[in-house]
């Protein structure tokens, strides 16, 4: 009895394993492909002209679009349309990202990439291996948030660089701990058989954690093109 608990132990922790790789290496491609677009719109005189246009709007709605499609259609959307969505938005998050790529210099952005990956890493892993419950920290972290898009929309017409600045720090804290927390409770979901759709959507959770992280890092640390 005692070999056969053993054997589904080590069968689970496989499984495991095995599904949380599955949900980093998503989010590895979305990440990869969000970069390539984002590279591609800023340095084509062509394509970068088309945020001086009216159609700057469809490319910053048309990724928050489809996350509500991925979200509302989880249950009527075939694996392989789930999946491909995905990556479509990641490419128009590359598309509206392109942005940052004009306005900061490369140093900073690969400076902004380098801190993210490496806190982001630093968190997940956490989040994956630590014993303490962070349930708790979920609903605070959820409020912060809320605050934070609250305050970035007031500050639109405030337009204060201080307000701005205390934003970027209040949502990288929020943010550093969302990929701790989202790690926590993708590992607690997992279940056998593993369903391809949770991988998409828990490559979306921490493609977004990460995203949102570098481009804060980015705006606090970035040192814009003269």
């Amino acid at each position: 009895m005692l070999f056969r608990s053993n054997v589904a132990t080590a069968d689970i922790d496989q499984g495991l394993r095995s599904y949380m790789i599955g949900i980093y290496n998503r989010m590895s491609i979305g990440l990869a492909i969000t970069g390539l677009v984002a590279y591609i719109m800023s340095n084509s005189p062509s394509l970068s002209h088309l945020y001086q246009t009216w159609l700057v709007w469809p490319m910053i709605l048309a990724p928050l679009a489809l996350v509500l499609v991925m979200s509302l259609g989880i249950n009527k959307l075939p694996a392989t349309a789930l999946k491909t969505i995905f990556f479509t938005y990641s490419g128009l998050m590359g598309m509206s990202l392109g942005i940052f790529f004009l306005i900061y210099t490369s140093t900073s952005i690969f400076q902004a990439g380098f801190i993210t990956a490496a806190t982001f890493a630093a968190m997940s892993l956490y989040g994956y291996t630590t014993k303490r419950d962070l349930t708790s920290m979920g609903s605070f972290l959820m409020m912060g948030l809320i605050g934070i898009i609250i305050a970035g929309l007031a500050n639109l017409f405030l337009a204060s660089s201080l307000l701005g600045f205390i934003i970027n720090c209040a949502a990288v804290l929020i943010f550093v701990g969302l990929t701790a927390y989202d790690t926590q409770k993708l590992k607690e979901m997992y279940s056998e058989p593993v369903d391809d759709k949770s991988i998409t959507m828990g490559a979306l959770t921490l493609y977004l954690d990460a995203i949102n992280l570098f481009i804060n890092i980015l705006q606090l640390i970035g040192e814009k093109k003269s």
